[in-house]
């Protein structure tokens, strides 16, 4: 990969990340969270957001393997569902903010590149750093939303599931919490998922073909 495109492929996985995490952060505030953590994290400044494995090495990993989109994660964000009015509907609207904000963010920069006048082409092959930006925030974000919907430790999707299935199970799945870790990394090193995230990049590009 060139040095040029790894930076833009870099520059939209950490243009996703933040705005997932910030999403996040501003809807559990929204509904009445006012802890300290929710507040430094309620920010589009990606520095707060860092964590060292998941936004820098596994994402390096990823680059430098050729692989055409990056995964990672934020630093864990911990909202205090004390302060909402109705804790189980309240954290479901909080967790699903990140994803709805990944998807609604690559929507919005298709919608951009094809206004601009921009064809699927360019976006994929030109030189011009423009389309190829915000192709890079596109991807990243339709990736960095479906791996926080997957139900692994520490996602949204594993905050979804405890929520929302009886106690027993929950707290049956939180005791296999490391081994179900250890198994989603692999998977994700593996790229034994990667059949999921490229599926959906192919069909947001067939969207951005049909519209332009």
């Amino acid at each position: 990969m060139r040095i040029e495109d790894a930076i833009l492929t870099y520059c939209g996985f950490l243009v996703a990340i933040t705005m997932r995490e910030a999403a996040y952060a501003v809807t559990a505030r929204q509904l009445g969270d006012r802890s300290s953590e929710t507040e430094s994290r309620a920010t589009v400044n990606p520095i707060p957001h860092v964590d060292l494995l998941g936004t820098i090495i596994l994402p390096a990993v990823f680059l430098f393997s050729g692989v055409p989109f990056l995964l990672g994660w934020a630093k864990q964000l911990t909202i205090d569902t004390r302060y909402f009015k109705k804790i189980r509907r309240d954290i479901n609207i909080a967790e699903l903010a990140g994803p709805l904000t990944n998807f609604g963010l690559a929507l919005l920069c298709g919608v951009l590149a094809v206004s601009l006048g921009y064809r699927v082409e360019t976006m994929m092959f030109g030189e011009d750093p423009i389309p190829r930006l915000l192709l890079a925030i596109a991807k990243s974000n339709i990736v960095i939303g479906l791996l926080n919907l997957l139900p692994f430790p520490g996602s949204s999707g594993w905050r979804l599931l405890l929520n929302n299935i009886r106690y027993q199970w929950g707290q049956s799945l939180i005791q296999h919490a490391n081994i179900i870790s250890i198994v989603m990394i692999v998977l994700l090193l593996t790229n034994i998922l990667s059949p999921l995230f490229m599926g959906a990049l192919g069909l947001y590009m067939f969207v951005l073909q049909s519209i332009a």
